[in-house]
């Protein structure tokens, strides 16, 4: 584990980590409370690249450069509305803090050995698939025979 500045972070195994982390956007949080409250009591409202309980998951590096390209389109829609300065300045911080967690990761990648990389990377593919078919519930429909129906 590392953190979002690519520091070991370490837990001491993977099922403590479970235990104590909860899933957010692009990665898990280790925040105390957070933690406890099921993800639901983020004191900085899931501005996650900015905070030290961060743990990004390099699975999530395309949906991170998604992320960056609808920032930057919020920002020029932003810079259009007149928007006030806080407003682009906390949309500029989060382009700054997602881009530096992004190079971050895939610096931490490209040190490692070709075949731990390419376990990760395949990994990370798999996880992306089982992702895309994570709630999408089908209804619990039957067949109903209608009368005069000649099937």
């Amino acid at each position: 584990m590392v953190d979002r500045n690519g520091r070991p972070a370490p837990m001491s195994s993977a099922t403590a980590y479970e235990a104590r982390s909860v899933a957010v956007p692009f990665g898990n949080c280790t925040e105390p409370s957070n933690v406890k409250a099921g993800g639901k009591s983020c004191a900085l409202r899931f501005q996650c690249a900015g905070c030290g309980f961060y743990r990004p998951d390099p699975s999530y590096l395309p949906a991170i450069e998604e992320h960056l390209h609808a920032l930057r389109s919020d920002r020029e829609t932003a810079q259009a509305m007149d928007a006030a300065p806080f407003v682009l300045r906390n949309l500029a911080d989060q382009i700054n803090a997602f881009t530096d967690v992004a190079d971050t990761m895939r610096n931490r990648l490209e040190e490692l050995p070709v075949d731990q990389r390419a376990e990760i990377e395949e990994a990370g593919k798999i996880l992306r698939k089982a992702r895309l078919s994570e709630g999408r519930t089908l209804l619990p429909l039957s067949v109903v025979q209608r009368r005069g129906d000649a099937r």
